[in-house]
């Protein structure tokens, strides 16, 4: 009888395969190994997480239940709510008509008056009803601030730190361009009432007010975006439409929102604001994709109220529990897991579409991946992440052989002077485990 089994047993092939399996986990070793020493993360804790979906088991793994400041990696947990609660065009203003009035109240939408989008309902309606426009607060008062938790006070008139609100006009920002003229300036109603010199600088701006300078220093970009002073009032904004798109009667502002026969205006499609949200790391867009959540989901703005809600239902999986302060990942406050962000693309590509994953994220070898993963054996789908001496990546690999691979790479306190050489060390690590898989 044991004779008989022994001689079932194929020997050579049992071997062939232990011996593989042995020289991959090897291999898998020998790609941590060679990233942990690079040179460039010298002194710098590096967290893996490697997941084999397929086969569900886990490729490779190093600190990966340990948290780290994951930076613009906080915008997969946005990317989420957009996906999960905006529906497929962004929910932008509750709407009221009667036979005078046209009752407006905003509802977080980044894209009103925004120069990335051409589509611009409200704005169209506001330049051609004959009647008054209302701009209305809701019912319940909004509890969040214009800057997130943590987040740079001194980086005020920085680009990628716009204000958060619920109404947002432009972008919040002042865009000046070079142009044959000398310097234009949008929206002109902050620079209405000064001299401007044609002459094209870096501008700047007051720290408490909406004082825009130039600065007298030269400036190789040909465009400049400084975030203005938002208010809770609607002052400005009244200011602004008023002198933007001449209404046929000046704005009015309502305090509460008492309508009949209501209904949601629709603007843009919300994966393209998502996609530019991924693919160029726009702060502004994560952030008010973060609020438009908590409108839709509570009712109200609050954002401390939707982290909480969140993390006790859609997010309730999460192997650790992350400390998260805000939409973006501006804040360091904000600490997460590489095994809590694995955790987060499974959970995505189960509830949503693989095909409309990658239609949001970045690819490999193209826009903030531009400079990484351009010859690899597979596509690469993921989002970057950065802060002073932090540098992150999850995301998606498919390799040449058709397995799907789950990723997160966070490393914290590296002193290397550039990131560059961080990312490539995390790259050539990534394009081991590709070829491995």
């Amino acid at each position: 009888m044991a004779k008989s089994i022994r001689k079932g047993i194929n020997f050579p092939i049992l071997f062939t395969i232990f011996l593989w399996l042995v020289t991959a986990a090897c291999s898998v070793r020998q790609a941590q190994k060679t990233l942990l020493a690079d040179p460039a993360l010298k002194g710098a804790h590096v967290g893996v997480a490697v997941y084999n979906t397929s086969k569900e088991k886990w490729v490779d793994r190093h600190l990966s239940d340990l948290y780290y400041t994951p930076a613009s990696n906080t915008k997969i947990l946005s990317c989420y709510l957009g996906m999960r609660f905006l529906g497929d065009s962004i929910p932008g203003w509750k709407m009221a008509e009667n036979k005078d009035s046209i009752f407006l109240l905003p509802l977080g939408d980044p894209s009103f008056l925004h120069p990335d989008f051409s589509y611009q309902p409200v704005a169209d309606l506001i330049r051609q009803t004959k009647k008054q426009v209302v701009l209305c607060f809701p019912d319940k008062a909004d509890a969040f601030a214009m800057y997130g938790r943590g987040w740079a006070w001194d980086d005020y008139a920085e680009d990628y730190q716009p204000e958060r609100n619920r109404l947002n006009i432009y972008g919040n920002v002042v865009t000046v361009t070079k142009s044959t003229n000398g310097v234009n300036i949008q929206p002109s109603l902050f620079t209405k009432n000064q001299a401007v010199s044609k002459e094209y600088t870096q501008w700047s701006r007051a720290k408490l007010d909406n004082q825009f300078f130039a600065t007298g220093k030269s400036i190789k970009d040909t465009l400049q975006q400084i975030p203005f002073i938002t208010d809770t009032t609607y002052a400005l904004a009244k200011a602004l439409l008023e002198d933007t798109l001449h209404p046929a009667l000046p704005i009015a502002i309502q305090k509460g929102w008492h309508q009949d026969n209501v209904h949601i205006v629709k603007t843009v499609p919300t994966d393209s604001l998502l996609k530019i949200m991924m693919h160029r790391s726009d702060n502004f867009f994560a952030e008010q994709v973060f609020l438009m959540a908590s409108e839709q989901l509570l009712g109200t703005i609050n954002d401390e109220a939707l982290i909480d809600t969140i993390l006790k239902s859609d997010f309730s999986f999460f192997p650790q529990t992350p400390q998260w302060a805000d939409g973006s990942g501006l804040s360091r406050f904000n600490l997460n897991t590489p095994e809590n962000y694995v955790a987060l693309l499974k959970k995505m590509e189960n509830d949503f579409s693989f095909t409309r994953i990658k239609g949001i994220f970045a690819q490999g070898g193209k826009t903030s991946l531009s400079a990484y993963y351009k010859n690899i054996p597979g596509e690469l789908y993921a989002k970057t992440g950065t802060l002073g001496n932090q540098v992150a990546l999850s995301g998606y690999i498919i390799t040449n052989k058709g397995t799907r691979l789950l990723f997160s790479v966070l490393v914290a306190n590296h002193i290397s002077p550039s990131t560059y050489p961080v990312r490539k060390a995390v790259e050539a690590y990534l394009t081991s485990i590709m070829k491995l898989n």
